[in-house]
């Protein structure tokens, strides 16, 4: 049992560190898809008093067009964020407001693939760009309503996993900032995984 453990193992570790054909430089697209949490920062509205505010998680989704050489790429992503709605209580447990943050991002981004031609590849990423944020609090009496577009920024973590040498599945992590709103700062974090074919 023992030894079909180990050779498993080094089998696996072969497998990720062994070259398959090399990849492909050139256009790519991908095409994305996740959960994604918001948090709304530094809020102080007149019914929750509350400073922080977190959503449950929605779904994430997006395309990129994009260019690979070597070991960068480069690419401009269109990314939705579905809206989420947080509701609070009074100290009574009576509905008091709700809170509904929605948002959509065209960001300019860079990766590094630290081994590109292996079977399993870690990359680090960052990117810029702009969001259009509508966001929105809803209570007994009256509905206040914001849309605005904000200078946005994210940076994240991930592996790839090389099906041949256009074909790949990016899986990672990365944190965001949408922009500051009249109410606070809109940031979160999210987990995605998609493909990506170059040309």
């Amino acid at each position: 049992m023992k030894k079909g453990l180990v050779l498993a193992g080094a089998l696996a570790f072969c497998m990720m560190t062994s070259t398959i054909a090399e990849a492909r430089d050139g256009f790519y697209l991908t095409a994305r898809g996740g959960k994604t949490w918001y948090n709304l920062n530094n809020k102080d509205d007149s019914v929750s008093k509350k400073a922080d505010m977190s959503f449950d998680p929605v779904t994430m989704y997006s395309g990129a067009i994009g260019y690979k050489y070597k070991y960068f790429r480069g690419e401009i992503e269109y990314v939705v964020r579905d809206n989420a709605e947080e509701e609070s209580y009074n100290s009574v447990g009576n509905w008091a407001n709700s809170t509904y943050v929605e948002a959509q991002s065209l960001m300019l981004n860079g990766y590094i693939d630290f081994m590109p031609n292996y079977w399993i590849s870690p990359y680090i990423n960052g990117g810029i760009g702009y969001s259009e944020i509508e966001f929105k609090i809803r209570n007994n009496q009256n509905t206040f309503t914001s849309e605005d577009s904000k200078f946005s920024w994210q940076a994240g973590a991930g592996l790839t996993l090389r099906i041949n040498k256009c074909l790949n599945i990016d899986a990672g992590y990365r944190y965001y900032t949408l922009g500051k709103i009249e109410e606070g700062e809109i940031n979160g974090h999210e987990w995605y995984a998609g493909i990506r074919f170059t040309f």
